[in-house]
């Protein structure tokens, strides 16, 4: 389903890998590591209880994390709060765009979040600024919309119920969700040689 193979020109448009595929390979790049995931990921979610701005923060732990599990490295605790040793500003940035269509009565945001998620995995990766990241995301994810649409919504549901388990299971759906969507990245932005 990928249009553009890893390491294809950095203009070219690109689709994510299959969801099964990609929720297969969260799952087995969680699996191993499940003890140093949960702690580092829980570093990250304390970011977010910063008021307001917190979460855009806490997302780009939890995208330096996953991008370490899916690359078969051991997380640390440290690697939930990236964001404050790198692009602390763009990170921000990168948020407000992912929420902006929030302004066009929240139906803009589907938009917004689908076209410009993965920014968030370029800074963290390869340390672009947020205006790289979007142009970037505008070339490469915006011509292949709908599937990266149907891809998070779907990876989206299956992080939810999680939920259905006392709340509990987020614990586990949540992280294998995370990791698929950083194999996505992989997958697709040639960033490495994930495994399914």
């Amino acid at each position: 389903m990928t249009d553009a193979p890893a390491g294809s020109p950095a203009g070219s448009a690109v689709s994510p890998p299959g969801i099964g595929e990609a929720i297969s390979a969260g799952w087995n790049a969680f699996k191993p590591q499940i003890g140093p995931a949960l702690l580092a990921y829980l570093c990250a979610w304390v970011v977010a209880l910063i008021p307001i701005v917190g979460g855009f923060w806490s997302f780009a732990g939890m995208a330096n994390v996953s991008l370490k599990l899916v690359r078969g490295q051991k997380p640390e605790p440290g690697d939930g709060f990236i964001a404050f040793n790198k692009g602390l500003v763009d990170h921000l940035v990168m948020g407000l765009l992912q929420i902006c269509g929030i302004i066009l009565c929240c139906i803009g945001a589907w938009f917004t979040q689908t076209v410009f998620y993965p920014g968030t995995f370029l800074i963290v990766d390869k340390g672009m600024t947020w205006e790289q990241a979007k142009d970037a995301c505008w070339t490469r994810v915006k011509p292949q919309f709908l599937s990266w649409f149907l891809f998070f919504f779907v990876v989206g549901l299956f992080a939810s119920l999680g939920i259905i388990a006392c709340g509990i299971g987020i614990l586990i759906t949540g992280p294998i969700a995370m990791c698929a969507i950083a194999y996505s990245y992989e997958k697709s932005f040639g960033a490495g040689a994930a495994k399914a």
